[in-house]
């Protein structure tokens, strides 16, 4: 039965009693209201139907508007609600949101949730059995509008729940907690909003820098659903401090107005400036960097270059301006060494500054080059990053050019790492220069260069046509060099390897050898420096002629007069010729008689003259070219023969055969016989017949036979060498 305010409860006037069913030991008994208006306390009395006589049980169970009660045979009517402070709920992008529901009461009951209908294993209970039931549940992700259901259930069957419609908004900030920052540095901090776009809200933000409000730098930007606002800054030594932004949202979907604020972000400024940020340094030489620090005391610099730390580094701190200087010495630098350095403050890496080292070196060409030909100088310097400016000077520091290389009309641009200039001497003589490198930071470096000369000395020859020949180049300089020589005709080198030819040297002459020279060839000597290789070569060119040398012998009567011929034909300034026999010099004089001959139209004929030739006499004729004097000798053996000549007569009775005879011995190879008479030359016929004779064993015998002599006669027998044809003749009287 029910009770209620002392009045027995019955079912009518939208009251609905029902008993309920005894089933296993349990039986649940109902009093339904249609249309509740206030809170209403029942009594429900229960009496035993098996034990009528027992004592009545009773218990109060409360209907009460937004929450729903149960029955139990130990514990009173028990609230049920959600702990959160409104529906809106503001949180941070990265930030996990928190809702809790309690059932209050004694009774261990388990609770639930669900998420946008789903349910879900987080359930978090704290809190004393005795002290009630709360589960937590935290949220990570959440959408803009999120419906969050807790529910338990009572005694098996009754089912107890509070469902909440909760809506976002989300805040997030790009504010770091702590930042080191240089002077100068342009630094940007930024926060949002963000809502469901389909709920009408506004946004106001705030800036604040050290609990002041900032009024510059504030950049704001806004959609349907997003609103950000960004705060960029100069650094200046006023910029360290705390800042914040704050956003207050209001609109018809929100309850009263959210402000919603960041986490403090503190920046700290830790400037640090290098001495130079361009350095540079000579190659082998020291290089020193430097870096100062101003701000935080207790802070190092540390160095790096291509992301690799660096170790070497040197401090001295300065009390009085709050400063630390850091000093890296690289010693005897090279190359390698050049590129980019890093010097930072320890508190932070975005502290720090930058330090291009050049590695530079300079150099300069000296040649040595052919005395009157044109050359070039060049100076250069490399391994910087901008350009430079070089300056030429002559042997007595007048300035005579100026080259920017690679750079503008200041001089000092450009992305080349190597630059050079080059100064044209119109005619080589020797001479000394000096070019001035002045770099990007006013560095200037002096190279010395000289221009040394050298002579050549050509060695033309002349020889016998066939004969091996030699011609030379000499190489005159005050400067000591090493020389490397080309040998070229037309279009063709020669070297040791062509076949007929052959290279020499001795000190500074080289020699070009031929096994046979044929016609006359010119030759080019190349010389080229080794000891300075930026030099250009010179050239000449040595000529190699030949001309043809022949001897005329002689063969005449002893003690006759004999001339014997050395001609020469081909040269190109005439000949020198001496003479020999027998391994002696011969000269002018003793019946001898020496002409060297007249040079005209490339002939040049020699003569030798014995007065009395009484035997055979071989000479030498010399010849050595007196255009090139240094040419070998070229050579003819002459020779000058003798002869016997005998006229054997002949007496005979008039009108008989007569025949006389012209005898020679001694000759080389016969002679030609031809008879006269009267100043008449006789020939065969008219009863006369002549027989010039064999030649054997060096004798000749030739008859003339008259067939019918009348009268005494005188024939004159003419003879001439036919071995050497051009021969004085020889001639005996018979009769």
């Amino acid at each position: 039965t029910w009770e209620s305010g002392g009045n027995t409860v019955v079912t009518g006037s939208g009251v609905t009693l029902n008993e309920g069913t005894f089933a296993n030991g349990e039986q649940a008994a109902t009093l339904t209201v249609a249309n509740l208006q206030q809170d209403t306390s029942y009594t429900c009395n229960t009496v035993s139907k098996t034990y009528t006589h027992s004592d009545s049980a009773t218990v109060v169970v409360k209907v009460t508007q937004n929450s729903i009660g149960y029955w139990s045979d130990d514990v009173d009517v028990t609230a049920f609600e959600m702990t959160t402070p409104y529906e809106f709920k503001a949180i941070k992008s990265d930030s996990a949101l928190t809702v809790s529901c309690t059932c209050t009461g004694s009774r261990d009951l388990e609770i639930t949730w669900t998420i946008n209908g789903t349910t879900t294993s987080q359930n978090v209970e704290i809190g004393s059995y005795n002290a009630g039931k709360t589960g937590t549940i935290e949220l990570t992700g959440v959408l803009y509008d999120t419906v969050l259901e807790c529910s338990t259930v009572v005694d098996g069957s009754k089912t107890v729940s509070k469902t909440i419609n909760l809506k976002v908004i989300k805040f997030t900030e790009s504010l770091p907690g702590t930042k080191f920052v240089r002077l100068d540095e342009v630094i940007t901090l930024s926060c949002s909003i963000s809502w469901d776009d389909t709920r009408s809200l506004t946004a106001s933000p705030t800036w604040q820098h050290n609990s002041s409000d900032v009024a510059t730098g504030v950049e704001n930007s806004n959609t349907a659903s997003v609103y950000t606002s960004t705060l960029s800054l100069t650094v200046v030594w006023t910029s360290a401090g705390l800042y914040k932004c704050s956003f207050s949202v209001s609109g018809t979907d929100a309850d009263g107005t959210l402000t919603l604020d960041s986490d403090d972000s503190e920046i700290i400024i830790q400037n640090i400036v290098a001495k130079k940020r361009l350095v540079y340094a000579e190659k082998g030489t020291a290089a020193i960097l430097e870096c100062t620090t101003v701000g935080e005391d207790g802070v190092t610099i540390i160095w790096s270059k291509d992301g690799t730390s660096l170790s070497g580094n040197t401090t001295s701190y300065n009390s009085t301006t709050n400063s630390l200087t850091g000093t890296l010495t690289l010693t005897q630098v090279d190359s390698s060494d050049s590129g980019a350095y890093i010097c930072e403050s320890s508190a932070s890496t975005n502290v720090k500054d930058n330090i291009t080292l050049n590695v530079y070196e300079t150099s300069g060409d000296s040649v040595h080059v052919l005395a009157g030909n044109p050359t070039t100088l060049t100076c250069r310097v490399s391994g910087i990053s901008q350009a430079a400016i070089i300056r030429w000077y002559d042997g007595v520091d007048i300035q005579i050019m100026t080259d920017i290389t690679g750079g503008d009309a200041a001089g000092f641009n450009s992305t080349s790492s190597t630059h050079s200039s080059t100064l044209s001497v119109a005619a080589a003589a020797t001479a000394e220069y000096s070019c001035e490198v002045e770099l990007s930071d006013h560095t200037k470096k002096q190279v010395s260069l000289n221009v040394h000369v050298f002579t050549l000395e050509r060695g033309h020859v002349e020889v016998e046509a066939g004969s091996p020949a030699t011609v030379t180049c000499g190489i005159q300089s005050s400067t000591t060099d090493t020389y490397s020589v080309t040998w070229q005709q037309g279009n063709t080198i020669i070297d040791s390897g062509s076949s007929g030819y052959a290279t020499t040297s001795t000190g500074s002459e080289y020699m070009l050898s031929m096994d046979n020279l044929s016609t006359d060839s010119l030759f080019y000597c190349i010389v080229q420096s080794t000891q300075y290789p930026a030099s250009s070569s010179g050239n000449t060119t040595v000529s190699a002629s030949v001309y043809e040398i022949i001897g005329i012998s002689t063969e005449v009567k002893v003690g006759s007069a004999a001339t014997i011929t050395c001609k020469t034909t081909g040269s190109e300034g005439g000949v020198s010729v001496t003479w020999e026999s027998g391994g002696n010099t011969v000269a002018t004089g003793s019946g001898i008689t020496l002409n060297e001959g007249t040079f005209i139209n490339g002939e040049q004929v020699a003569t030798l003259t014995v007065a009395n030739l009484q035997q055979d006499t071989s000479y030498t004729c010399n010849t050595v070219s007196k255009t090139y004097t240094h040419s070998d000798s070229a050579t003819v053996v002459v020779k000058a023969n003798v002869f016997e000549i005998i006229g054997i007569s002949a007496e005979v009775k008039v009108g008989s055969v007569a025949t006389i005879t012209c005898k020679t011995t001694g000759s080389e190879g016969g002679v030609s016989v031809t008879w006269e008479s009267g100043g008449n030359t006789v020939v065969t016929g008219s009863g006369v017949t002549l027989n010039e004779g064999t030649f054997a064993n060096g004798e000749q015998a030739a008859t003339l036979t008259v067939a019918n002599l009348q009268q005494d006669t005188s024939y004159t027998c003419n003879t001439v060498s036919k071995t050497y044809t051009h021969s004085n003749p020889a001639s005996v009287v018979v009769g």
